[in-house]
């Protein structure tokens, strides 16, 4: 009796846990949603208003300082700190051990981070005749000079994306995770205004972009700096760096730094495989990438954030069971969410491609080359959200080795593959060896959590999720046909644009509701939950 009192007692625990997860997700994905709206408007005024050299030229040098926040700020840094920082946390009498640790690893990152800056803008000429040597890129007059000019400038945006990534981080230790996720949207707000201001307040519109990068980057630290500051936990400046605390980190910090290393230098080899092939490939890319990043970071990225503070705790109080079943559920629940997004953006490449970006410099021929390349990554969003549950219960406990080697193993083989599926397929090819390193990486991650954590019952998660293929086949023909049948009804009636716009926003609401409609008839618990969720919210008995 006692055995059963104490399993019904930790089941309710998890329970709670669990959905304290789902809440604090869900504050994310709202904030990450109003900042994906506003960066889409961002995304295509960009497309629209400036040519195609002057945007491959931008979107590279745009790409520079962020692949370094990748590394330093929000990656490999804050997957070692966090757990550290909240075994702290954890104990009262631990608090100052706390706040000395944040001080001196935001101290030590703000020193490096400095460095890079000032050493990039020194050498970027250098650096990107290395990078952009294929002959598409540097067969086209000025480009290159454009984009080592556009490169200098925002490369001290690496220092500002640097610091607020870890500025969010400690926030996200805290249970944060509303007004770090909504910084960002500043940022586009930033963004926006550069592109509407006039050509003639600088040598270009493409300047005044690149100079409101820098000042969106110095309000998104201004944001979450105040933000820390009202609970007392802004970090100071500390150079004792030879604490326990402070070396766990660094030390953790070494594998997850290679790991999110080769995952940019698999970047840069991205950059360099497509310079070799026809002008705007970059663009296209990119394009492909921020659809990508809609329900990635509204599923996959808000969960996986909110997901590695609870199980650090649970595997610092010593519950692996939990710790796992937690994992067992939201990897359900993620795939649940992703596998109807995927179908959706397969299906609905061509009209979600030309809603978004068909406008102004932005051809019909570049809507065809974009749309293949959304359609590869739609597979791409099933291997990540399988990653992005998996690999934050390695960094919970401590255990950053394996992300890395694994990480190291997929670089190896997307840059065998890219190199001839490019040569053989172009564009299609680079893309296509992306997702498969992709899903080699959730597989290599899935089996290794076997050794290291505990059992993930593969078995059990297809037999709770078969129902989803008859709800995705439903799903998948409601949205074909009603898209259609209502853009060709109003096509008539109003613009060829808006006819598209509202079709494709009225087929996506009919798809979504037949999907969770027939999950929730095959008593999906997911489905269920959701629904309950909605009701509660909207008070709907």
């Amino acid at each position: 009796m006692g055995y059963n009192l104490f399993r019904g007692t930790s089941k309710l625990k998890n329970t709670l846990d669990n959905q304290q997860v789902i809440k604090s997700a869900s504050k994310m994905s709202l904030a990450t949603l109003i900042s994906r709206i506003l960066g889409y408007v961002r995304d295509a005024l960009l497309t629209a208003m400036l040519n195609p050299t002057a945007k491959d030229a931008f979107l590279v040098a745009f790409r520079l300082p962020n692949m370094f926040r990748r590394l330093l700020g929000e990656g490999s840094l804050s997957v070692s700190f966090i757990p550290v920082f909240v075994d702290h946390l954890s104990r009262p009498e631990d608090q100052v051990k706390a706040k000395n640790l944040s001080a001196s690893i935001f101290t030590l990152l703000m020193i490096v981070s400095s460095i890079l800056s000032v050493l990039g803008i020194l050498f970027m000429e250098q650096l990107l005749g290395e990078v952009l040597s294929g002959k598409g890129y540097q067969q086209i007059p000025g480009k290159m000079d454009m984009t080592v000019l556009l490169a200098r400038i925002m490369f001290f945006y690496l220092f500002l994306i640097t610091s607020y990534a870890y500025l969010m981080a400690i926030l996200n230790a805290l249970k944060s995770f509303f007004i770090p996720a909504l910084a960002p949207a500043l940022f586009n707000f930033v963004f926006i205004l550069a592109l509407l201001t006039p050509a003639e307040w600088s040598d270009g519109l493409e300047q005044n972009v690149a100079w409101g990068v820098l000042i969106g980057g110095a309000v998104q630290v201004l944001v979450v700096s105040y933000a820390l500051v009202k609970k007392g936990f802004f970090p100071g400046i500390s150079f004792v760096f030879n604490s326990p605390s402070v070396k766990k980190v660094l030390f953790n910090m070494i594998p997850g730094m290679l790991g999110l290393g080769i995952l940019q230098l698999m970047s840069l080899f991205n950059i360099y495989f497509a310079s070799r092939l026809h002008e705007g490939s970059h663009t296209y890319i990119y394009l492909a990438d921020r659809i990508l990043e809609l329900p990635q970071s509204l599923i996959a990225v808000s969960l996986g954030v909110a997901l590695l503070p609870t199980l650090s705790e649970k595997w610092a109080q010593g519950k692996r069971l939990e710790m796992i079943e937690m994992g067992q559920s939201h990897l359900k629940l993620l795939l649940f969410l992703s596998l109807p997004s995927a179908v959706g953006m397969f299906v609905l490449a061509k009209p979600i491609v030309e809603v978004l970006f068909m406008r102004g410099e932005f051809s019909e021929v570049d809507v065809q080359q974009t749309l293949l390349v959304v359609q590869l990554y739609s597979f791409l969003l099933i291997a990540s959200s399988v990653v992005k549950v998996i690999a934050p219960s390695f960094y919970a406990i401590k255990n950053t080795w394996v992300p890395a080697l694994i990480s190291a193993l997929c670089l190896l083989l997307h840059v065998v593959v890219a190199n001839q599926w490019t040569y053989y397929f172009g564009l299609q090819g680079l893309v296509g060896s992306t997702v498969l390193s992709g899903f080699v990486n959730a597989f290599l991650l899935y089996v290794f959590y076997q050794k290291f954590i505990g059992k993930l019952s593969l078995i059990q998660l297809i037999k709770d999720l078969w129902p989803l293929v008859i709800s995705i086949s439903f799903m998948a023909f409601t949205i074909t046909k009603s898209y259609l049948l209502i853009s060709n009804g109003l096509h008539a009636l109003i613009s060829p644009s808006w006819a598209r716009g509202l079709a494709l926003g009225a087929s996506m609401a009919l798809g979504g509701t037949v999907y969770f409609y027939v999950c929730s008839l095959m008593r999906v618990k997911e489905s269920q939950a959701i629904i309950s969720l909605f009701k509660r919210k909207l008070k709907i008995k």
